[in-house]
């Protein structure tokens, strides 16, 4: 036997403790999302069957709580951001969305803007459509406030340049905020058309 000179030790790179987290959620994660959404489709579906057709504000109550199950089961979380100069109170609101908002801004918008406003009828029989004999009195808009609102998308990470357009990309994403912004009513009140 020969004499070699020793090795030196091999020392294993170190790991840093706390890794960056991944923007993708684990595979679990996006079949258990999956699953709940079809649950609570099913679910609200089966509600919408049983729902009286005459009544206005048990459509409403189904489809806003529709849509907050339906955003919890994506794992979705909405925030709300409130104007800096409130809404006026003595005359009703016509939400005008700023920008694309797609189906789950759509949803959120459901949740953060007052269902007293005009056109959130409009948007909620849009994206959950529920039977009823008729949607209610139709009254006149020419006396309401324009409102206007922005939906923009983000994640622990930042916000996001491009939204999730498929229901693939919206379950892969983790922790996925969808910011509803009320905006102020401009300086001189304007009307709605």
């Amino acid at each position: 036997m020969t004499a070699a000179p020793p090795r030196p030790a091999v020392v294993p790179p170190s790991r840093p403790s706390a890794l960056p987290p991944s923007p993708r959620a684990t595979p679990a994660t996006q079949q258990q999302r999956r699953l709940r959404y079809g649950a609570a489709l099913a679910a609200l579906r089966a509600r919408a069957a049983v729902t009286p057709t005459g009544s206005v504000q048990r459509r409403q109550t189904l489809q806003l709580c529709g849509a907050a199950n339906l955003l919890t089961a994506l794992g979705i979380r909405v925030d709300v951001v409130q104007p800096t100069v409130p809404w006026p109170r003595d005359r009703r609101h016509r939400l005008q969305v700023e920008n694309s908002a797609g189906l789950l801004g759509d949803l959120a918008l459901l949740v953060g803007a007052p269902r007293t406003a005009e056109g959130w009828a409009d948007v909620a029989d849009r994206v959950l459509p529920v039977r009823t004999a008729s949607r209610g009195p139709l009254r006149d808009a020419a006396d309401a406030v324009t409102c206007p609102v922005t939906v923009q998308y983000r994640t622990d990470d930042g916000p996001l340049l491009v939204p999730p357009r498929s229901l693939y990309d919206v379950v892969a994403i983790r922790g996925l905020v969808v910011e509803v912004r009320l905006l102020a009513v401009g300086s001189e009140v304007s009307r709605a058309a």
